[in-house]
């Protein structure tokens, strides 16, 4: 690479970072070469970005960005995922690739979001569990509908222990006159 091209990657990749939710490092020695690139077609359908790059630009690409914390963990050969819109997609990717069988040689080293360096536990227990956009709309319509729907049976209850506790009556009532 010549020194503008790597002055325009920095650049990009600091624009990438400044905008990424949160960043999935991996080491992928031991995948071959379709592994990687069935991989990469995942991460393209899913819109996560994934890039392998040299570790002395990262550390320059990451200056100034909320994934600055990374710069410790950029040892050894390693493979970058991010998605801009959904914190845990990228993780979700590695994740669930890495637990297939002849996929075991992909090793995640840690991650950030937010300025703060996740373990490579963190990512698979936390980032990775993470609900999608979708999933908390629909939690949310849940709790939001909950209120008011508790609301109207906790006010159609009193009538309806009444009713229940005057037909009770009655029928002991009848009981002692038949």
């Amino acid at each position: 690479m010549k020194k503008e091209e790597k002055a325009k990657f920095i650049e990009w990749m600091n624009k990438e970072l400044m905008s990424a939710q949160a960043l999935v490092l991996a080491d992928y020695r031991g995948l071959t070469v379709a592994q990687i690139t069935d991989l990469r077609n995942r991460c393209r359908e899913a819109g996560v970005e994934f890039k392998v790059v040299k570790n002395t630009l990262m550390r320059m690409a990451v200056e100034g960005t909320p994934m600055a914390a990374i710069k410790e963990v950029l040892v050894g050969p390693t493979a970058m995922a991010w998605h801009h819109e959904d914190p845990g997609m990228a993780a979700r990717i590695l994740v669930d690739f890495a637990k297939e069988r002849e996929n075991e040689a992909l090793e995640l080293k840690a991650g950030a979001i937010t300025g703060r360096l996740l373990s490579a536990m963190e990512v698979k227990n936390v980032l990775a569990t993470l609900p999608n956009r979708e999933e908390l709309l629909s939690k949310l319509a849940g709790l939001m509908e909950a209120g008011p729907g508790k609301l109207h049976r906790t006010i159609c209850a009193g009538p309806a222990k009444l009713a229940r506790l005057l037909y009770a009556l009655k029928e002991q009532r009848e009981e002692k006159s038949a």
